[in-house]
């Protein structure tokens, strides 16, 4: 990848496979319609078999004149033997190798879930201070603390502290530099691998690696979860009054967290979160305009998921 280091571009990553090629044109849209400033990104894709249709289509969805757009297919052998599930695909370890694909001289980059809607200035959460931490996340709304989560129960055989912070790996703002130098998505995988019985997934990972210490915790706008919505107020959550209103209010990153997604419209369930008439806002500001679901769609969507789950345990 070639790297234009004058333009100083925002350094982002998202990983999909083709049942994640729309919703990430939409991540990603939606960053860039909120840039104040209009400054560049660099988009670094981690393929996990997007179809050379949904290529083109998420290429034609943003302007060349603020993205460059670079894309990478990673070697699947690497996760050989790691926890999968319908909602676990192998696309959700990509994450773990982002040191792989980014050249030596970037020293730090976004990474966001194709789940999201970007509502914020990413330049914002781009200039917060790093600092000596691996990485700046937010606290994960429903698994508070490394003891809540089921993929950590023997936490304590790895001296972790039941009260250290649990981070969403949805949204990671990542020091390159030290994930390169603890080859971090390398131990991670060794954890996940060492850990199989507790059926760890690359959060757990991340968290049990990146504990107490080694990571910085971002104001909760920047990772708002459905979660902020149940509460009555401010008394009733785990959030001061001034970061609960802002989170509920004036949130930088939306994450559809719960199933099922907003995209999706099934008969029997559909996605009841307040925010979900902004991901359908910037769908339809990128090759997918107009786009709805349908039944057909729906069947699709679950045979390519069944495909995908048996070729990934081939």
């Amino acid at each position: 990848m070639l790297v234009n280091l004058n333009s100083q571009p925002i350094f982002l990553v998202c990983a999909a496979d083709n049942n994640y090629a729309m919703p990430l044109a939409v991540t990603v849209r939606s960053a860039l319609a909120n840039l104040k400033n209009k400054r560049k990104i660099s988009l670094l894709i981690i393929d996990g078999g997007i179809s050379k249709s949904n290529k083109q289509k998420i290429i034609k969805s943003f302007s060349p004149e603020q993205i460059d757009i670079y894309w990478v297919q990673p070697d699947n052998k690497i996760f050989e033997n790691l926890v999968l599930s319908r909602h676990l695909t192998i696309s959700c370890y990509y994450r773990l190798l982002i040191t792989e694909f980014l050249p030596q001289e970037v020293n730090k980059a976004i990474y966001l879930d194709s789940d999201m809607v970007v509502t914020g200035d990413l330049e914002e959460l781009w200039n917060i201070d790093i600092a000596d931490n691996y990485v700046l996340a937010v606290q994960d709304d429903v698994q508070l603390y490394l003891s809540m989560s089921t993929g950590l129960k023997n936490y304590q055989d790895h001296g972790l502290s039941p009260d250290s912070k649990y981070f969403n790996s949805g949204l990671l703002v990542i020091n390159l530099e030290k994930w390169r130098t603890e080859n971090i998505g390398l131990k991670v995988i060794s954890y996940l691998r060492e850990n199989i019985e507790y059926a760890p997934d690359d959060q757990d990972g991340l968290n049990a690696v990146m504990a107490a210490g080694k990571w910085g915790e971002l104001h909760p706008k920047w990772n708002q979860m459905p979660r902020v919505y149940n509460y009555l107020s401010s008394e009733d959550s785990p959030y001061p009054e001034d970061i609960y209103q802002e989170m509920l209010h004036n949130p930088g990153i939306i994450h559809f967290t719960n199933a099922p997604k907003p995209w999706y419209s099934g008969l029997r369930t559909q996605c009841q979160h307040p925010k979900k008439h902004l991901f359908f806002q910037y769908l339809d500001m990128t090759s997918w305009k107009g786009w709805r679901d349908t039944y057909w769609r729906r069947l699709g969507r679950k045979m390519g998921k069944l495909t995908l789950l048996n070729t990934s345990k081939l």
